[in-house]
Formats: structure tokens, sequence, C-alpha cells
């Protein structure tokens, strides 16, 4: 055995063990995770299968009419989905190698051992691909049979798309890689504000592409050159999306030489990153590791020094011990690279999302379309929120550590621990989804109807999903993980995710039905439609305070009865 596969067989035989010990879990939670993410997978197949037929059947065009568009968009859809999975996987991957090459625990004893670093780093890397990639393998499944369906493609179809992703992720994996060391190698020497500098840049770049390169208006009125003007932009025989969409299409029609020829030329372009990455970190790695340890042991801040050092004057008015544990949850998440850099990135793309409404398309002016976008505007608002408390308000509880049993020794009650977590969630997260929800509707020059509505349904959802962020938290702790990625990809992690995403639904849903029924005039009179308003409204508020209130019962049971 090699000394990389000696590293692979560890992981593997830890993986099969924590698969493992699902059977020690409540049957209860088992069984909900797992009906959950079946209905989750038949949902998007379900919801990618009428999209597709829609698509397949949308002929609108100014110049050409009865010109089947969504036959176009169609035989491009693989490389924009492709393209679109390609640049994710590698904001991802950056991510995720910085915290496994330089953050995990077991880092420590692995650089010690008589290993080639490139041969520490490739077994690193295949711990990369499979923690980011199985997520894209869950979702994506049910589209592309969607896709095969509707298109009538052949069995080759589906072999060849298992074929092409192995290969596909791997090439992203390694860039990303790359990304990480070269980042690790220039900024421990950069002062904190400056790279904070460079991601605002870099947003701002981002911004100023989307709004010269697409313009709203334009797609919202389609016609034959704007739609294809628009998806050439997707196919560049350089992408390798373009290789991944054009080799799968090609083996769906039995041209498997075709097939062949953009298989291999995926794999050998991922070999040679992946080789360009091994030999790249052969020489990169340790030094960034050691200069990036030797930093974080060194750096000391006075105290009263810096926002973070300052915090415990701005946070005066709290009583203690909520202004303790406060001040302890900021300053980890602040020396946390790997945190910040996620919430940096992700508020960039509310930024981008945001600047995007300014284009208003003329089918807004309809009340009925008009009634539908701010309906989903409100849902892509709620949807950010769920993000953000399974991502970062989850974990709070297992971010305690090993050293959890300390709290149960100072003069602190785990209902005064889970309720400053619960608070602090709320506080927060409402700072930016209420601004966001502030600016959208201002952007869409909603009338105040609608503003209410959007306001009243982000603020009970902070409240909602706070509790059950906390409470699942509590309920599903991991003491024995560190790193707050991994712990949200968890059993308990996955059972939050799924649950906000059904709440969402609920509450979403249903005011989004009775609002449109109103614009299609399904109610007799406006009488009728207030009073069914008024109740949907009610019945929000109930179904929030019961997701908020049972799941932090149940966790505040679960802290108080166990053993540490």
């Amino acid at each position: 055995m090699t000394r990389a596969g000696a590293i692979l067989w560890a992981k593997t035989r830890i993986g099969v063990n924590q698969i493992a010990s699902v059977r020690h879990e409540s049957k209860l939670k088992v069984a909900v995770v797992s009906l959950s993410a079946v209905a989750l997978w038949f949902g998007a197949y379900v919801a990618f299968w009428g999209a597709f037929r829609w698509l397949k059947q949308y002929e609108v065009d100014a110049y050409q009419p009865g010109f089947g568009i969504g036959e176009m968009i169609m035989s491009r859809m693989l490389s924009l989905f492709a393209l679109a999975l390609f640049f994710m996987l590698l904001f991802s991957n950056t991510l995720i190698a910085f915290s496994t090459l330089y953050k995990a625990r077991e880092n420590a004893y692995l650089v010690q051992a008589p290993i080639p670093w490139w041969e520490y780093f490739l077994a690193r890397l295949v711990e990369c691909v499979a923690f980011s990639s199985w997520a894209t393998a869950y979702l994506g499944s049910p589209m592309m049979l969607a896709y095969g369906i509707i298109e009538g493609a052949r069995w080759p179809f589906y072999i060849a798309a298992v074929a092409y992703y192995v290969p596909y992720v791997t090439l992203p994996a390694a860039m990303g890689a790359i990304i990480a060391m070269t980042l690790v190698r220039i900024f421990p020497r950069l002062p904190r504000g400056s790279m904070i500098a460079v991601g605002i840049i870099a947003v701002v770049c981002m911004f100023l592409y989307v709004r010269g390169n697409v313009s709203v208006e334009q797609l919202a009125n389609p016609n034959y050159e704007t739609i294809k003007q628009t998806l050439n932009r997707t196919q560049s025989w350089i992408l390798p999306s373009y290789w991944a969409a054009h080799g799968v299409l090609a083996a769906s029609v039995g041209e498997f030489s075709e097939s062949w020829f953009y298989f291999l030329l995926l794999l050998s372009n991922a070999l040679m990153v992946l080789l360009v990455a091994a030999t790249f970190a052969n020489y990169v790695f340790y030094p960034g590791w050691s200069d990036l340890l030797g930093n974080d042991m060194n750096r000391k801040t006075p105290p009263g020094r810096g926002w973070v050092g300052r915090i415990d004057g701005f946070l005066r008015w709290l009583w203690e011990p909520h202004r303790a544990l406060v001040i302890k949850d900021v300053k980890l998440f602040w020396r946390d690279t790997t945190q910040w850099s996620q919430f940096v990135i992700f508020f960039g793309i509310m930024a981008v999302y945001i600047a995007s409404l300014r284009d208003r398309s003329s089918v807004a002016d309809s009340a009925f379309w008009r009634t539908v976008i701010i309906s989903l505007n409100i849902g892509a608002c709620t949807l950010i929120l769920a993000t953000l408390t399974s991502r970062f308000v989850f974990p709070l509880i297992s971010l305690e550590g090993r050293r959890f049993w300390v709290v149960g020794l100072a003069p602190l009650t785990f209902r005064q621990l889970m309720m400053q977590k619960f608070w602090l969630s709320v506080c927060t997260t409402s700072v930016f989804t209420i601004s966001l929800v502030i600016l959208s509707c201002y952007m869409l020059r909603v009338e105040p109807i609608f503003f209410a509505l959007a306001l009243y349904s982000i603020v009970i959802t902070n409240f909602a999903l706070s509790g059950l962020a906390v409470g699942l938290g509590s309920l599903f702790p991991n003491f024995q993980e560190d790193n707050p990625a991994r712990i949200v990809s968890g059993m308990g992690g996955t059972l939050n995710f799924l649950l906000s995403m059904a709440y969402i639904t609920v509450i979403i849903g249903t005011q989004a039905t009775v609002m449109v029924a109103h614009q299609l005039g399904v109610f007799p009179n406006e009488q009728q439609f207030n009073r069914v308003f008024a109740a949907v409204v009610a019945g929000m508020a109930f179904v929030s305070v019961l997701a908020s209130y049972i799941p932090m019962r149940l966790g505040l049971r679960n802290l108080e009865q166990s053993e540490y």
C-alpha cells in the first residue's frame, strides 16, 4: 500500500464507521432525514421535469413567430448548467482545500509523517473532491434524469453523464487547491484590511461584468438574436463545460467516437491540472503551512486594539454572562478565515442580486406577473436566510467543542446558553435580511401592502429559522468536530436544512398561492380575500412559533439530560 493510499484507507475506514454509527442514532431522526432526502430528490425531479417540459414547448419570437426558442435553449442547457457548476465547484473547493490542507486537526501529525508533500496533497485532494461534489451529484442526478427523459435520450446518455462526472469535478478541485495554496503564501503577509479590500474589488468587478454583459430588459423580451447572443457566451470550445456537455450529448445520439474524444480531452486536462497541482504543492504547501501556523501563533493583538478588541466596550449594555458568550462567538468567527471569507463571498453574491433588480422588465407592469415576481423575491430572501442559519447558526453549540463540560460547571444554565445563541442569531441575521428585503422592495418599487407582507415574512422567518437551527444544533451536537462545514454536513445539519426548506415552502407557498389566486379572480369579492389573507397571515405566525419552540424545547431537554 502506498503512503497516500494509507491515508485514504484510514479516511475510508473513518467514513464507514461514521455511516455504521447511524444505527445508534434515533430511529425517528434517521427516518425523518431519509424520507426528507428522498422527497427532496423526487421533488427536484418533478420541478426539473416540469421546467424542461415547459421550456421545450416555449415558442415566442418577435421576428420569427413560431420559432421554438425552447429548442435552442435546451440544446445549450447542459453547457450552461455545466459552466455554472464549474464555477461553483471552483469557489467551494478553494475554501474546502484551505480548511482540509491547513486547518484540519490531524494535519499536525500528517505533516510529520515520512511522506512526500505531493502524495500528502493528492490524498487530501481526494477528500476535497468527495466533500465538495456529493451534493452536486445528489441534486444534479434528478436534473440529468429529467433532461434525458424530456429530450428522449437513449441509455448511453446516462452512462456518459456518470463517466464524465469524476474528471469534471476533479478539474475545479485541483484548480481550487492551487488557488488556496497561492493565497496562503500571499495573504498571511498582508493585513486583514487588504484582504477585505481585495474581496470588495473582486465583487465590484463581478458586478460591473454582469451589468455590462447581461441585460434583464432584453432577456425578458426575447427574440432569436438576443437569446442566441446570450447563450453563445457559454459555448466556447476552450471551456471544460463545453467538452462535458457535447460529449454527453454525442453519446446520447450514438456518436461514440466524438463522445470518446471529448472524454479523453476532459480526462487528460484533469490529469494535467492534477499533476501541476501536485508539483506545485511539493514546493509550496509546507512553507505556506509553516508560515500560516507561525503567523497564527505570533499574532497578538493588544487589548482594546482593533474593532474586535473594542467589542467589549460596544457590548457593555449586555448583561453577563450573555456578553461574554457573544464576545467569544464573535472572536471565534473572526479568527476563522474560512468562516468570514465565505461570509464575504456570500454577501458579494447578494450585492450582485440586488444590483440586478434595477433592470426592470416591462413584464413587471402586469399585475399578475408583478405578484409572481414579488413572491419569488420574498422566497429568495427567505432562502438566503435559511442558508445563513444552516451554515453559521446551526454549528454554534457544537463549536463549544470538547470543553463543553466546562459550561456545565459555569454559573450558566443551558437555557441561558441556548437563548444567547438564539438572540445572537436573530439580531445578526435580521440586520442583513431585513436590509435585503427593504432594498429589493425599493428596487422593485412594490406597493405598501406587498412591502409590509415581505417585511412581516422575513421577521417571523428570522425567529423561526433561528430557533430551528439553534434547537436542532442542541439536539444533535457534534463536539468532536471543530470544522463548521463538517458539522453542517452531518445528519443533524442535513435535517436542519431539509426542515428549513419545508418551512419556507409552506410559508411562502401559501401566501404566494393566495396572492396569485387573488390576481386571477378566484375570490368572488374583496371581503372573502381579506378573510383568507388574514387567516394565512395568522397561520404563518402559528407555524413559525411551532418551528421555533419545538426544536428549542427538544434541544434544551437533550443538553440537560446528556452527560459531559
